[in-house]
Parts: C-alpha cells; sequence; structure tokens
C-alpha cells in the first residue's frame, strides 16, 4: 500500500512479482599455473584467446609447459583462461629520473623480466597550462638496430603536485600497460603547520600532529611528542625538540639544531634540523614551519601567484632526457619448485593466487608431469584442496614416469578425489620452437579444451569424451593403448587416451579419480560431478538475496519460485534423466525442511535433488539368429 493516502483519487503502486531468475555460471573457465616467459608473477589474469598469452606472457617457450598447454587449451575449443605466473629469480627494470636537485622520480616495468630492458624513456618540457611545471613522459622501445626508438606510450601535461589532476603517480599507473611510477622520497605533511624532508634509511623521521617519529640507523625506535601548536617560534620548538630528545635517552645519537634556508646554520634562522651521527653516518632532516613558503624554500621549491603554482626557480620536475635506458635491467627468472607452485594460502602466491580470482571451473598445472612422484604428489594434493574449497575441478597430469603397469595404482594412491580426474598417456606435439620436431607435453591443456568445446556445444552433462572429442593439434600419444589394456585402467579411475583409424586420437574415459568400480562412488562420472558443481555454484550465487529476508512462507514460496525455475530450464535442456520434472528433479524449501527452532536460529534449509545423466559407458549389442520360417 502506499505510504500515505492524502487525497481523494487513485494510487498506483508497484508489486514485486518475487522472481529472480537464476543464472548458471561458467562452466569452462580455466586456470593454468606454472612458469612463463613473462609476466606478472602470482597474480591470476585473465586471457581470451593465445594472442593475449603471447602478449602478457611471451607465448611459446620450452621452459614453460604452460605455454603449450594454453596453445592447446584454445586450439580445442577454449574461451577463457586465467594465468597465474610462478617464477624464482625474477627482477623488474627500473629507471630514477632526477632534476638539478636531485632524485625525483622512481619508475619500474609493469612486470619482471628482461622484456622491459629494450624500453626507454624520455622527458619534454611542455607549454602547455603551466610551461614550469609540466613535462611530459615517453615510453618508447629500442629496435633490434640499436639505434631506432618507437614511441609506445606518451603520457601528457603530468606534474609532481599530488593535489593536481595531472599528478604523474595518479595519471600514470592507471593509463600505463608498461611502468609504474612512484616519488623518489616524498614529503609528508603533519597538521601542525610543518612538514618532513630529506629523510634516508638510516635516519627516517615522521611528523604529524607534532609528533616526530621514526628509528635510529633502521634499528632502534624512537618517538617525540611536541606540545603546543602552531610552533610560530621556532626558537622555542627547537627547545622543546632537544628537550625531547634528551629524555628519550637519544642524546649519544641525535642533535638538534637551527638552520636557513640554504641549509647553513644560523642561529636566527626559521628552521630545524634533527641530525643522525651514528656509526660514521649522517642524515639530515629539515623540519620548517613559520611563514608561508618556509618548507618552499627549504627544499628550493619555488611557488607564486601565492602559492598555487609552481615557478620556474628551481624546476621542481624532471630534467629533459631522451631515451634513458633501465638503470638496473630486468630478469626473466625460471621455473620454480613443487613448494613455489603450491604457494602460500596467507600471502596468495603460487596457486593460491586464484583465491582472488570471482570464478574458474577447472585447474591445469601442466608441470607436474615432469616432476618426481614426492613433488607432484605435494602439488596435486594442494591442488585437489583448492578445487574443492572453490567448486572447481582438476585434471591431473601424471608424471612422465608413470606407465601403463603402474599408472592405476600411482592414480589411486595420489588422490581420491570427486573433484579430479586424470588422463593416460601424455600426448606428442609438433614444436614450432624445434623445427617442429616431436615433443612430449601433458595432456591437462588439451583436456580443458574438450571440456571446454563440449560445455558449449552440448552442456556440462555431456561427457568430454567420445569420437567427438577429438585431440587437435595432437600428431600421437606417447603410448599406444589397446581394449585390453584399456579394459585394465577403465575401471580403476584412469581416463585413456586412444588413437583410432577413424576419428584419430579421442579421449574414451570420463571418470573422476573417485571412479574405481571398487568405490562405487555416487560421483564416479566427470559429467555427473561437474553437473553437480555447476549447480551448486549457480544456485549459491543466484540465492544470495535470501540472506536477512524474513524467514517464513512467503520467503520459501519464492525460493521454491525461482530455484525451481533454474531447475526446469536444465530439464528442457537435456540435463536430467526422467519423462517429467518430478522425475528429473526436486525443490524443497517449506515446514519440513525449515523447523521453528531453524528460524530461531536464522536458518532456511533449501533441498534440491536431480537425476544425473550418467554417460553410456559400455554398449552391449545382442543379435540373435532367425532359424527361418518354421510353423509351429
Amino acid at each position: 500500500m502506499p505510504a500515505s493516502l492524502t487525497y481523494p483519487g487513485v494510487y498506483i503502486e508497484e508489486v514485486p512479482s518475487g522472481v529472480r531468475t537464476i543464472t548458471g555460471v561458467a562452466t569452462s573457465i580455466t586456470a593454468f599455473v606454472g612458469y612463463t616467459a613473462k609476466g606478472e608473477p602470482d597474480k591470476a589474469v585473465t586471457i581470451t584467446s593465445y594472442a593475449d598469452f603471447e602478449r602478457k606472457y611471451g607465448g611459446l617457450n620450452r621452459d614453460s609447459p604452460v605455454s603449450y598447454g594454453v596453445r592447446q587449451f584454445f586450439a580445442n575449443g577454449g574461451a577463457q583462461a586465467l594465468i597465474v605466473r610462478v617464477a624464482t629469480g625474477y627482477a623488474s627494470a627500473m629507471w630514477t629520473l632526477s632534476d638539478a636537485g636531485g632524485a625525483v622520480l622512481d619508475i619500474t616495468a609493469a612486470s619482471p623480466g628482461t622484456w622491459a630492458n629494450a624500453l626507454r624513456l624520455s622527458v619534454q618540457h611542455t607549454d602547455v597550462r603551466n610551461p614550469d611545471a609540466e613535462f611530459n613522459l615517453v615510453v618508447s622501445q629500442l629496435q633490434s638496430d640499436g639505434v631506432t626508438l618507437v614511441p609506445l606510450e606518451t603520457h601528457r601535461n603530468l606534474n609532481l603536485d599530488s593535489n593536481s589532476a595531472q599528478y604523474v603517480v595518479s595519471v600514470v599507473n592507471a593509463a600505463s600497460a608498461l611502468i609504474r611510477v612512484q616519488r623518489h622520497g616524498g614529503l609528508a605533511f603533519g597538521n601542525s603547520g610543518f612538514a618532513v624532508s630529506g629523510a634516508t634509511a638510516t635516519f627516517p623521521l615522521a611528523i604529524s600532529n607534532a609528533t616526530i617519529s621514526g628509528t635510529v640507523d633502521g634499528n632502534t625506535p624512537f618517538a617525540l611528542a611536541i606540545t603546543g601548536s602552531p610552533w610560530a617560534d621556532m626558537g622555542a620548538l627547537n627547545t622543546a625538540v632537544t628537550s625531547a630528545i634528551a629524555a628519550a635517552g637519544l642524546g649519544g645519537n641525535l642533535s638538534s639544531g637551527r638552520a636557513d634556508a640554504d641549509g647553513t646554520d644560523n642561529a636566527t634562522g626559521d628552521y630545524l634540523k634533527l641530525i643522525s651521527s651514528t656509526a660514521g653516518e649522517s642524515s639530515r632532516v629539515t623540519i620548517a614551519g613559520g611563514t608561508f613558503g618556509g618548507l618552499a624554500a627549504t627544499i628550493k621549491m619555488g611557488l607564486a601567484n601565492g602559492g598555487r603554482e609552481f615557478t620556474g626557480d628551481a624546476e621542481h620536475r624532471p630534467s629533459v632526457v631522451a631515451g634513458v635506458s633501465p638503470g638496473s635491467a630486468g630478469a626473466d627468472g625460471s621455473r620454480a619448485g613443487a613448494t613455489e607452485l603450491v604457494g602460500s594460502d596467507s600471502a596468495k602466491t603460487g596457486m593460491y593466487a586464484l583465491l582472488d580470482a570471482d570464478l574458474f571451473n577447472l585447474l591445469v598445472i601442466p608441470e607436474t608431469l615432469e616432476m618426481s612422484d614426492a613433488h607432484a604428489a605435494a602439488v596435486i594434493g594442494a591442488g585437489t584442496g583448492l578445487c574443492e574449497a572453490r567448486r572447481a575441478f582438476y585434471i591431473v597430469d601424471a608424471p612422465s614416469a608413470k606407465t601403463l603397469s603402474n599408472i592405476a595404482t600411482w592414480a589411486n594412491g595420489v588422490s581420491q578425489s570427486r573433484n579430479a580426474a586424470t588422463y593416460f598417456p601424455p600426448l606428442r606435439i609438433s614444436d614450432p620452437l624445434d623445427d617442429l620436431r616431436l615433443r612430449t607435453m601433458a595432456p591437462s591443456g588439451t583436456m580443458a579444451g574438450i571440456y571446454a568445446r563440449t560445455d558449449s556445444q552440448r552442456g556440462v552433462w555431456k561427457a568430454p569424451a567420445g569420437t567427438d572429442a577429438t585431440l587437435n593439434g595432437v600428431v600421437d600419444l606417447a603410448v599406444n593403448v589397446n581394449d585390453q589394456e584399456n579394459g585394465l585402467l577403465n575401471p580403476k579411475g584412469v581416463n585413456v587416451l586412444r588413437s583410432f583409424s577413424a576419428y584419430g586420437r579421442v579421449a574414451w574415459g570420463a571418470r573422476t579419480m573417485k571412479g574405481s568400480d571398487a568405490q562405487a562412488d555416487e560421483y564416479k562420472y566427470v559429467p555427473v560431478r561437474r553437473l553437480a558443481l555447476f549447480i551448486e555454484e549457480s544456485l549459491y550465487r543466484g540465492t544470495q538475496w535470501v540472506v536477512f529476508e524474513p524467514n517464513d512462507e512467503p520467503l520459501w514460496g519464492q525460493i521454491r519460485l525461482n530455484v525451481g525455475a533454474f531447475m526446469q530450464n536444465l530439464f528442457r535442456q537435456g540435463a536430467f534423466q526422467g519423462r517429467s520434472p518430478r522425475e528429473a528433479y526436486l525443490v524443497k524449501c517449506d515446514r519440513e525442511t525449515t523447523t521453528q527452532n531453524d528460524i530461531n536460529l536464522g536458518i532456511v534449509n533449501i533441498l534440491v535433488g536431480f537425476a544425473p545423466l550418467k554417460p553410456a559407458e559400455f554398449v552391449v549389442i545382442k543379435i540373435q539368429q532367425l532359424a527361418g520360417q518354421v510353423e509351429a
């Protein structure tokens, strides 16, 4: 009803229908974890084509099984992937830009690697808007001739004023794909009208609310609380600081004094300096106060127009330079081991960088193909745990030493997860980096592409196996498996890749690593498990609106309506078995599932069941010979 009825007439009110459509989530976003030639480490980055991978991660690399896996993924029907680069010993290229007074900007490449060693930086002074404070920063690339520079990015009308909309740090870091910028040292303004400049690593200071704090030689902490502000009388401030130093027991390390704008001692100056001379080293921090412009004069930064703009008295911007090479070169690093691949869940490194990803459905770590059993087991155990926590599915690569005789024993010993599947044998492809000679590679990237292709063509409920599941780009298999050998592996939950004369190389198995016949698990088949994960994730995201709603029959009715509509749509697409919705699925949310005690505890229980389609793994054809037309 309208909030208030004040006048005679007709009132119109829009009433919510209660229908909140539940949209199915993606089913084949694949996360690749491992070494790549370049790229930002320990961060999940989305790509949508192999061209993206080449631009961001350097393309094929002999030391990068991930690069071959990603190539195969997109060649077999993959559409979206997440890349987590894991490497060791990498470094970023670095530059320092200076003005007449010293360093003003520290610049690093956007990601580690030798790719940035060919970048060159140029500074141009500009006459736009404020000719004495603004500059252009140009990022160029040195060509193979060692002379030609090709501009890649130009950032115009920048300045060093942190209050400006053209502040170099915020403008470049938001727009550049190549570099990251930060102020060298910096200015820290306190609330008492003072500021600190010139701090160094041996004697850093900060001042805020008239409290000076820092460490002596980066080791012994101290804090000096100065009461009474603003300090118009610098002599009184000098006395207060000297007393505070003595009270803190730091007299042996620190001294205070008066200084003029030019830095020379002067008993009548308007500036205060603190000096550390411990271990033969000396650092000075100048605190400026008093009249407006004191700080500017101290650090030799001229101000004009009442302080609204910089002047050319002390060129407070980087000096003009052209084609500056990195002062510190970048390094690609090298492949990491099992420990780095697993990473840390608290620091979100290694595979745990995926914790920052909103959604991924498949996990691929091709480097386990080249690991020992112990190292592979550590990676696979962490990978299955991550997938179970994130409702994802792990395509496991067995170490290359596994054979027909021991692959089944290994598979059942390394993982008993419903959220994982393993394939045998490894694949052989033509390597463009080795004159098209055959290279043995892990099957996981190719299988992830087949999962994606099958999902888009038939649905997540269709097994990614059979004559349609051809392995594109695969020249041969490391081992040719016949029917009898296949019959030994399939009942033990190992999916076999086969070669048939009519169909080529195909995936010929669809069991999870819990799919051994001896276990009789309800999720022995890959499509059944992945359909369950798809429904779980879709309902998890599609029922967030229920939280904090009044927990009674109106809410339960809405839940039944919305969840039922989602399940009915899947039934119509052929995801469930049964001739009618009643046989195919159920959605229950009422007094039977949610008791009064549950209501008191703030709980609503929703029961969703479905009858999955299971693959026709064994096709039996019975043939009978008729004995002729014999009359009875």
